[in-house]
């Protein structure tokens, strides 16, 4: 299984990565999800309900952090370069951050 990330920053698995996502890490699945989830950012929509902005159930998203606030690509791309060193001496054996 892969990790790969897009430009807006979120984090998606798969067997393969799709034209135009970047390389995060790649393991066993259940293992791969387990070591990325925490070291990832949790985003999500909300919307108003009485005024107080609301998570909107099934929003979840997991993002690389610092990729949404960057201001231009490769700021965007010093973010995820930066948050691969930070993950690397974490990975659990068996997965290989790229």
């Amino acid at each position: 299984m892969r990790a790969y990330c897009f430009a807006s920053g979120q984090i998606e698995f798969g067997r393969s990565i799709p034209d135009g996502a970047l390389p995060i890490a790649v393991g066993p699945s259940q293992k791969l999800r387990d070591f990325i989830e925490p070291v990832a950012r949790h985003g999500y929509h909300t919307r108003l309900i009485k005024g107080r902005p609301t998570k909107i159930p099934g929003t979840d998203s997991l993002l690389v952090p610092g990729i949404p606030e960057a201001t231009d690509q490769e700021r965007a791309l010093d973010a995820l370069h930066a948050w691969l060193d930070w993950i690397k001496d974490q990975a659990p054996k068996g997965v290989s951050v790229l």
